[in-house]
């Protein structure tokens, strides 16, 4: 299980962790606007990082949005009451021949440069909260320049970047 508890452990252990930010929100939101590429701007993340004190590596992969596609089964308002409730995606995910078999399409992952952090204790409330603040603001702009620079490349100029 992908928990808090369980990154915790692995960090704990002073082992690396590869944590990919997302999941029912970006899930229900997939095909609902015209091309945009939308990233919910969490936290979690960038405070375990500086509860541990490890860096932020920001990557961002292309082709995950060619890969299937999305299909809603239920009417906007259900879909929201379901997750939030249920903690569940209604989203169907249709890949080849409409199977759940993902499409082949290439999946091209950029690494930016990573992102320092400053180990502390989150009982330091207000200055815990500047340091996740400093570091979010950093994960963003990072990210958003990873995807300017190479949207074209992988076929992403007409889709813009959009942190929700």
């Amino acid at each position: 299980i992908a928990d808090k508890a369980m990154c915790e452990k692995v960090l704990r252990s002073g082992t690396n962790l590869g944590v990919f930010p997302g999941g029912l929100d970006e899930a229900n939101t997939l095909g609902t606007t015209s091309g945009d590429v939308r990233i919910k701007t969490r936290t979690g993340f960038i405070r375990l990082a500086i509860k541990h004190g490890v860096p932020v590596l920001p990557t961002f992969t292309f082709g995950e949005l060619d890969a299937v596609d999305a299909v809603a089964l239920l009417p906007p308002a259900a879909t929201q009451w379901v997750k939030r409730n249920l903690r569940m995606s209604t989203t169907f995910f249709a890949g080849r021949w409409g199977t759940f078999i993902p499409k082949r399409v290439p999946f091209n992952m950029c690494v930016g440069a990573p992102i320092p952090v400053t180990k502390m204790d989150p009982s330091e409330t207000e200055v815990f909260a500047m340091q996740v603040e400093r570091v979010h603001e950093a994960y963003k702009s990072e990210i958003q320049r990873l995807y300017e620079e190479n949207k074209r490349k992988f076929g992403y100029d007409d889709r813009p970047l959009v942190f929700i």
